[in-house]
C-alpha cells in the first residue's frame, strides 16, 4: 500500500470518528440536562452533614425529597409553576432558607478575641447547589403558639430545659400539645456522630396519627426571634409562614432563632433514606457509642491517648477538618475513614415521618 493510500485511509478514518464524538457529547450533555431537571423539579437526592435532625436523620444519612409533594416547579429554577397542596404538621420538609439563617463567624479584633456574625455567601449556580435545609414543621399558618423552656425529666430519672411547645390552631379555643413522652436511651443513638449529643436525653413526640423522637439536653438558650416577636412568648403565625425546628431541639438553627418559613420557599418534603454511613468523622476517639449516651460512659469508651491516632487524624479531634482541601479530604479518607466506616444497614430504606 502507498503512503498516499495510507493517508487516505486515516484521514477517512478520522472523518467517520468525528460524528460519532459530536453524537456522544451531545447525548452526554442531553442527560445531565434531564438529571438536573429532575433533580431541580421532581426528586431530589441530599445528604445530611449535620445533627440538628438527630436521632430522626442522622450525620451521613442520604435521602430522597419528593419535589413534586406540594407543587411543581420549574426546571432549573425551582420556581412554583402551580401549587396543589401545603405541608402538613410534622411534615420534614427542604427549603430555602432566609438570609439570616446563613452565618458564620469571623474574627472581628484578633487582640480581644470578640468575633462578629454576618451573612454568609451561598454557592448559587442556577440553583441546583445552594444550600438548603431540612426541619420539621411545628407550626402553621394561622397558629398561636406558645414556647418555653419547662423543666422535664428523662426516662433516667434527670432533669432537662425541654422546648415545649403548645399551639392553638386558627378557629379553635383549645391548646394542644405535641405530648413529649421520655424514653430510655436505647440503640437509636449508639450510631450518632455527634459529640454534641452526648449527655441529652430522648423524647417521643406525637403529631397528628405518627410519633418522632425528640433529643433534648441541658440549655438555658435566648431564642432571638421569639423574644423579638412573641410577646410572652406565644407567636402568631402569618398566612403563607411556616414555623420549623430541629428535632434534636438543643443544636438546630431554626425558626427560633431566625424566625418563620415563607410558603414559596419550601420545596419538598423528605421521604426515605436510601443509603446511610456512618464515617464517625466526629466520634472515632470512642471504641463505640453507649447505649446510656452518658458522659461518664463515653470516657471509659474513649481510646488511650496512644491509640487514638491509629484511628483519627489529629484535624478530626478538634474538628478542624471541615475546612480541609481535597487532598487533605482524600488522604484522611484513604487513611482513617475507609477503615472505621459502618454502613447503616437498618436505616436503609427507612420511610420518613
Amino acid at each position: 500500500m502507498s503512503k498516499n493510500d495510507t493517508n487516505d485511509s486515516e484521514q477517512k478514518k478520522k472523518k467517520a470518528e468525528e460524528p460519532g464524538l459530536v453524537s456522544s457529547t451531545i447525548s452526554l450533555f442531553i442527560i445531565i440536562l434531564v438529571v438536573f431537571a429532575f433533580k431541580s423539579s421532581i426528586l431530589d437526592a441530599n445528604n445530611i452533614p449535620s445533627g440538628s435532625m438527630l436521632p430522626t436523620l442522622k450525620i451521613g444519612d442520604f435521602l430522597f425529597v419528593n419535589k413534586m409533594r406540594y407543587s411543581f416547579r420549574m426546571p432549573f429554577t425551582e420556581g412554583e409553576i402551580f401549587r396543589y397542596d401545603d405541608p402538613k404538621r410534622g411534615d420534614i420538609v427542604t427549603f430555602i432558607p432566609p438570609d439570616r439563617a446563613i452565618q458564620e463567624e469571623v474574627p472581628f479584633d484578633s487582640e480581644s478575641g470578640v468575633t462578629i456574625r454576618k451573612p454568609g455567601q451561598i454557592p448559587i449556580i442556577g440553583n441546583l447547589f445552594a444550600k438548603r435545609f431540612v426541619k420539621r414543621v411545628v407550626g402553621m399558618p394561622g397558629d398561636e403558639l406558645r414556647i418555653n423552656q419547662k423543666k422535664m425529666k428523662t426516662a433516667q430519672g434527670d432533669y432537662v430545659d425541654y422546648t415545649y411547645i403548645e399551639y392553638r390552631e386558627a378557629g379553635t379555643n383549645e391548646y394542644k400539645t405535641y405530648d413529649p413522652t421520655p424514653i430510655p436511651n436505647g440503640k437509636e443513638l449508639t450510631d450518632m456522630d455527634n459529640t454534641r449529643a452526648m449527655g441529652k436525653a430522648l423524647f417521643l413526640e406525637t403529631t397528628r396519627d405518627f410519633r418522632h423522637f425528640v433529643l433534648e439536653g441541658y440549655h438555658d438558650a435566648v431564642y432571638g426571634y421569639i423574644r423579638r416577636n412573641c410577646p410572652d412568648s406565644i407567636c402568631v403565625i402569618p398566612e403563607g409562614h411556616y414555623m420549623v425546628m430541629g428535632d434534636n431541639r438543643d443544636d438546630s438553627s431554626d425558626s427560633r432563632f431566625w424566625g418563620l418559613v415563607k410558603r414559596e420557599d419550601v420545596l419538598g418534603k423528605a421521604f426515605i433514606i436510601y443509603f446511610s454511613i456512618n464515617w464517625k468523622d466526629y466520634t472515632c476517639m470512642f471504641r463505640e457509642i453507649p447505649e446510656d449516651n452518658d458522659y461518664e460512659s463515653y470516657q471509659e469508651m474513649r481510646h488511650s491517648n496512644d491509640e487514638v491516632l491509629k484511628y483519627c487524624d489529629t484535624s478530626e479531634l478538634d474538628g478542624n477538618f471541615t475546612h480541609e482541601t481535597t487532598l487533605d479530604w482524600l488522604y484522611r479518607t484513604l487513611r482513617y475513614r475507609i477503615l472505621r466506616m459502618n454502613i447503616r444497614w437498618s436505616r436503609i430504606g427507612r420511610i420518613l415521618q
